[in-house]
């Protein structure tokens, strides 16, 4: 709804009186992506805005409350500040989506309206200097992937079906990357390191894919781990090629460098399928080629309808393809990777 149409004051008490108990179909509605963490409440996912495998859950209260915690941004203690962070809404916008979702009549407010409490930024679990010295210190560790002790990345590569060339200024090699399950340290492993940066272009995570020496992801439950930013991921992608009139954009890093090598044009990754839905192109762009995964799930799929139907609404040309299935026996999922790898026919 446009703000200058609107004619209603939004008592926020109120809404926040009525959404009390009714927060997980609330927040399930507005924002799809929390459903995993809906369904077990108190138990760690996959992050809604930074991905990975276990960095965020809503807390055991969430329908009460509608509270949940990221690991990398902190806490968020009520569904309002939730939807905010998650939808990277602002107060008031949040408040009215809340209302429709609740059927509160909001062509006719109640006459005492409540003015909306200042918003308060939950701090975040770890301090933004610590988190770029971290940053900065991984990254200064890196090789570059031509490196002779980069083999098991090159091994990883290979296994996957790629020889296209990284830009060692995006993607390295770290040839002893500590493993933390929570704040315990499991042991080092060789590891792939990836420069994530913002819709603006600035460097704000590294993204780590965990491997043994022999080329095969690391023996670890999360293989895949994304470093605490120092800004908003949102809209942001790892930029792995530079950006022209045409940009592919993939999901999995090894997606965007087989189809950089099959067809020659830039892709960046999106590192999650809720980033990938954010994701924002660059000045300059004209055609968006989102490259999906197909899953069993439907994200995949769901995700780039999501997106292309996003930027068609700002004006760009966007083609979306998606790899022809079946999905092979045993496995949750099929990506362009598998697709060419396995030799089948790539069709969208």
């Amino acid at each position: 709804m446009n703000p200058s149409r609107l004619r209603m004051t939004i008592d926020a008490q109120t809404i926040r009186e009525q959404a009390r108990g009714r927060w997980i179909g609330i927040l399930g509605r507005l924002t799809p992506t929390l459903e995993p963490a809906l369904a077990r409440p108190g138990r760690h996912v996959p992050c809604p805005v930074h991905g990975g495998s276990d960095g965020f859950r809503v807390f055991r209260d969430v329908a009460e409350t509608g509270g949940g915690i990221c690991n990398s941004c902190g806490p968020r203690r009520d569904g309002f500040a939730l939807l905010m962070w998650a939808n990277d809404w602002g107060f008031r916008e949040t408040l009215e989506a809340v209302a429709r979702e609740l059927g509160l009549d909001t062509e006719h407010p109640p006459t005492i309206a409540a003015r909306p409490r200042p918003v308060v930024v939950a701090r975040t679990d770890q301090d933004p200097t610590m988190a770029e010295t971290a940053l900065r210190r991984v990254w200064s560790e890196t090789l570059d992937p031509d490196d002779r002790r980069a083999l098991p990345l090159r091994r990883y590569l290979s296994r996957r079906g790629i020889d296209a060339e990284p830009d060692p200024r995006v993607l390295r090699f770290h040839p002893g990357l500590a493993y933390y399950d929570s704040t315990t340290r499991i042991a080092t492993f060789p590891a792939l390191v990836a420069k994530v940066s913002d819709a603006e272009g600035r460097s704000v995570s590294l993204h780590r894919i965990y491997l043994d020496p022999a080329g095969h992801k690391a023996p670890v439950a999360h293989p895949k781990k994304m470093m605490p930013p120092i800004g908003t991921l949102c809209g942001g992608a790892v930029r792995l090629y530079p950006a022209g009139p045409t940009l592919g954009i993939t999901e999995g890093i090894e997606t965007a460098l087989v189809i950089r090598q099959r067809t020659a044009m830039p892709v960046w990754a999106g590192i999650s399928a809720t980033l990938l839905q954010r994701f924002v192109p660059p000045p300059g762009v004209e055609l968006v080629v989102i490259w999906a995964d197909l899953d069993r799930s439907g994200t995949g799929e769901q995700t780039a309808l999501a997106l292309r139907e996003r930027l068609v609404s700002r004006g760009m040309r966007v083609a979306l393809h998606l790899p022809k299935g079946p999905i092979p026996e045993g496995s949750k999922s099929l990506d362009w990777c598998d697709l060419w790898r396995l030799d089948l026919r790539a069709v969208a």
